[in-house]
């Protein structure tokens, strides 16, 4: 059956006046929306900012084939792996979120400027990567997880540093975004054997989130609608999983974690409790930590205090992650 693709940020209003008729429907297109969103492409490469990179395949513990950009710095005996939100690629989104496209590349190239080789991938499902539902499906079938099951991806990404000639004694800053974050948060409960602290020394967590709420509150911004359980208890009899759950995974992290968030973004601020949800995910972290607040608003101002321009505030201030990473590393 050809996968059916949704924009829930443009959902239709009069949806509404038929719910009656309609959960049971709606509840499937979000499931499909989440295991198998609409591929994007890489429009640009890291040629495009003067990065010498290779393209390659990193292959997961499940047999997943992953692409990604190679970029290595003469003489560097140090390693950024790179990873992305859901709904995106490792270049980043033309579209974005409430008008906000974001490119991570600027990033990058202040970690290459800084000395670091980096490896970005597209997650499973995404991008030019193997994985997805149905026809829509590259190579194997591997439904897009949102971090419940991209943990293996970064555990294949580990995997590909190691036994690389160049990188694999290489100490290693792992930056991780949103789904990408996620999916390490729960790499480090469910394959702790992947992390050679001898090598990996750091963590850089991009608005991680707690998916349920974030979950909850994206529907009742866009359909004014909570289907989070039934969405949940659907996704989980198709599927096997449900929404990634990092406060089960995040005591077992090992290493310094520097987290950034949007202060005021709408699907992470409890209106009720008056904190952020990273605020919940830091307090559970075990180790030294740190956290950039970012906004209109804050010491630093960037942006009007939407989600997406939390992935493009170390494009244009790195100063703080090249100095938590210059700590660690």
């Amino acid at each position: 059956m050809k996968t059916t693709h949704i924009n829930l940020t443009q959902a239709p209003t009069h949806w509404l006046t038929r719910v009656p008729v309609l959960p049971g429907m709606l509840t499937n297109m979000i499931v499909k929306q989440r295991t198998a969103p609409k591929r994007l492409n890489n429009p640009k490469t890291p040629a495009d900012y003067h990065m010498q990179y290779t393209d390659v395949d990193v292959h997961t513990p499940d047999g997943v084939r992953l692409s990604a950009w190679e970029i290595l710095v003469p003489d560097s005996n140090k390693l950024a792996i790179v990873n992305h939100p859901l709904t995106c690629t490792r270049y980043g989104t033309e579209t974005g979120l409430d008008g906000v496209p974001v490119e991570f590349l600027p990033m990058v190239k202040h970690l290459y400027d800084a000395g670091f080789n980096v490896l970005m991938y597209d997650q499973r499902g995404q991008g030019t990567s193997d994985g997805g539902v149905g026809k829509d499906a590259i190579g194997c079938e591997a439904p897009v997880g949102a971090g419940a099951t991209e943990w293996q991806d970064l555990v294949g990404a580990l995997n590909y540093a190691a036994q690389h000639p160049t990188l694999r004694d290489n100490s290693i800053a792992l930056v991780t975004q949103c789904m990408g974050a996620n999916s390490a948060f729960t790499a480090w409960g469910l394959a702790p054997e992947a992390f050679d602290l001898k090598k990996v020394k750091c963590m850089v967590a991009i608005q991680p989130t707690i998916s349920y709420n974030m979950t909850s509150r994206y529907m009742r911004a866009k359909i004014r609608l909570d289907l989070t359980d039934a969405v949940q208890d659907a996704q989980e009899k198709q599927f096997g999983f449900g929404y990634a759950n990092v406060l089960a995974h995040i005591d077992k992290v090992r290493v310094p974690v520097l987290f950034s968030q949007v202060r005021k973004d709408i699907y992470t601020f409890d209106e009720g409790t008056q904190r952020n949800d990273v605020e919940v995910i830091f307090d559970a972290c075990p180790t030294e930590k740190e956290i950039v607040w970012i906004g209109a608003n804050e010491e630093t101002p960037f942006g009007t205090d939407k989600r997406f321009d939390g992935y493009g505030y170390f494009n244009v201030h790195p100063q703080e992650l090249l100095a938590f990473l210059e700590t660690h590393i």
